[in-house]
């Protein structure tokens, strides 16, 4: 079973690196290959704040917040960047297309309820993924349905937390999932519903370009739904083997949002990927520009992709370096990383993450990361850290 499979089935069913279908079993009728496969997570998290001149238990701002234990040490026990999911896929091939219908659900394995870690209150659970999938060779692949986006995608596919913990969103209320590196170097690529179209690989070479729902920018009064037209989102990647492999992408995306008063504005972006390989050793850049988001979400999750009164489209960039190294079964990390927005909202986020990372077994991986956190704003600063440990399992 190959766990990196896996992952980017469970984020999207995205073929990186011929991935291909992921489940762990599969079970053959006479026309179609069943699939079922998934994770579960699990990571014991301390978090100290310091506060600073914010004097306010973290900046939500951020996205580094304490809650009510201001510069004081809170214990979490919690999902990952990723929770856990039950991964389902059925695939045939008829009339010479490929086809598939794939469905993804996620939970949240700390309880939710009246705004905190309740123990009798319930935990989350989240259908991010429901799509289907045809095409050929000669014609590539249509995917229709709610699904991951393309803005993004490479940052946190690759990102060293994806299948540990990274920061933490709210210390004492840790949710669904963490922050990983979102807020940090990269926008969240979030689950959108869209139609689109990949090219059959060209030498390495493919494009993908389609049609999403538009988003909302979250500005007083703004709306992007039953506008004149979609938003339109499109990537390009080429990926190339030998001693020395790699792997490069270049994603944009674009929409028109509708504000109060009648007024319109745009989101857009772009981002670059790049990573490549040498033996045990792995090097990644990445950097992003955007319009009308935050440094957080696309939509303007939190924080507002467009200013209230104005309607001025917020400015962020971000970007991260990672390296990481093998020895036997266990691969070394560091994360570097930071992002900025200076229109509406001025924030800068600076991240740096350690991680050990031990495959116990092909479908085990036992973990440890240590990450700080510092968060520049107008109206002051603050630093945290979390270190956490714990296991993820692929099945």
């Amino acid at each position: 079973m190959n766990k990196s499979k896996l992952v980017l089935a469970m984020l999207g069913g995205v073929c990186l690196a011929g991935a291909g279908s992921a489940q762990a079993v599969n079970w053959q009728t006479d026309d179609w290959t069943l699939g079922l496969g998934g994770n579960i997570n699990t990571f014991y998290t301390i978090t100290s704040c310091d506060s600073g001149d914010l004097n306010s238990g973290g900046t939500t701002l951020a996205g580094l917040a304490c809650g009510g234990s201001t510069d004081d040490d809170t214990h979490s026990v919690s999902n990952g960047l990723l929770p856990a999911s039950l991964n389902f896929s059925a695939t045939t091939n008829q009339n010479g297309y490929d086809i598939g219908a794939h469905i993804n659900v996620y939970y949240g394995i700390a309880s939710q309820g009246n705004g905190s870690s309740d123990a009798l209150a319930f935990s989350t659970v989240d259908a991010r993924q429901v799509y289907l999938t045809f095409g050929n060779d000669s014609m590539g692949k249509v995917t229709m349905g709610r699904n991951f986006g393309l803005f993004g995608l490479d940052a946190i596919l690759n990102d060293i937390s994806l299948v540990g913990s990274g920061p933490t969103f709210t210390a004492d209320n840790p949710g669904h999932t963490t922050l990983g590196g979102l807020g940090y170097g990269y926008v969240y690529v979030d689950r959108l519903a869209q139609i689109n179209w990949t090219t059959p690989s060209m030498g390495g070479l493919s494009a993908t370009i389609g049609v999403f729902n538009p988003m909302n920018g979250n500005a007083n009064g703004s709306t992007a739904q039953g506008q004149d037209g979609p938003g339109i989102h499109a990537k390009a990647s080429y990926k190339w083997e030998g001693d020395l492999s790699g792997y490069v992408s270049a994603t944009v995306l674009s929409q028109d949002v509708d504000l109060a008063g009648g007024d319109t504005s745009k989101m857009k972006g772009w981002d670059l990927f790049g990573k490549i390989g040498f033996g045990d050793l792995g090097l990644i850049g990445y950097y992003y520009d955007g319009e009308g988001m935050s440094t957080l979400a696309l939509g303007g999750l939190v924080l507002p992709g467009f200013d209230a009164a104005t309607g001025d489209a917020e400015e962020s960039s971000g970007y991260y370096l990672q390296g990481t190294y093998d020895i036997g079964n266990t691969k070394l990390g560091i994360n570097w990383s930071e992002s900025e927005q200076e229109k509406i909202t001025v924030v800068e986020n600076t991240r740096i993450t350690l991680g050990v990372y031990h495959h116990l077994t092909p479908a085990l991986t036992l973990l440890a990361e240590y990450s700080d956190m510092e968060s520049e704003t107008s109206v002051g600063s603050d630093d945290t850290n979390a270190l956490n440990f714990g296991a993820i399992l692929f099945f």
